[in-house]
């Protein structure tokens, strides 16, 4: 059974990057969404919580760059999410990612091929 967080992000797929986007693709609207606008619009159709039961979708951000303020970023995850080590990544989690080393891509893990995606 695909978990329900990467149920909700394949929902998404066929909407354009759009950077700092937050609109899902319609049958009207080509929509336009980035790696953050992605997690804030699952969160938002999820209704899912932070640890303090504080709805996730209102942590939402859209004042940064391209290349966002690695620590900022590592700090919100760590304040709002809880940490799973590598070895235990499963379907639904999300991971950090680094370009150019630094930690700035957001994805959600997906069951794929028998194995791991990401979203």
């Amino acid at each position: 059974m695909t978990h329900p967080i990467v149920a909700s992000a394949r929902g998404w797929t066929g909407t354009r990057f759009h950077h700092q986007g937050r609109l899902k693709k319609t049958a009207s609207h080509k929509g336009g969404v980035d790696c953050l606008g992605l997690l804030a619009g699952v969160a938002g159709e999820l209704n899912l919580r932070d640890h303090n039961g504080e709805e996730l979708a209102a942590f939402d951000e859209i004042d940064y760059s391209h290349r966002p303020d690695a620590s900022k970023l590592r700090a919100k995850l760590a304040e709002l999410l809880l940490r799973v080590p590598v070895q235990e990544i499963s379907p639904g989690d999300i991971a950090l990612l680094r370009i150019d080393g630094s930690p700035q891509h957001l994805a959600i893990i997906s069951d794929f091929g028998g194995g791991l995606g990401m979203i």
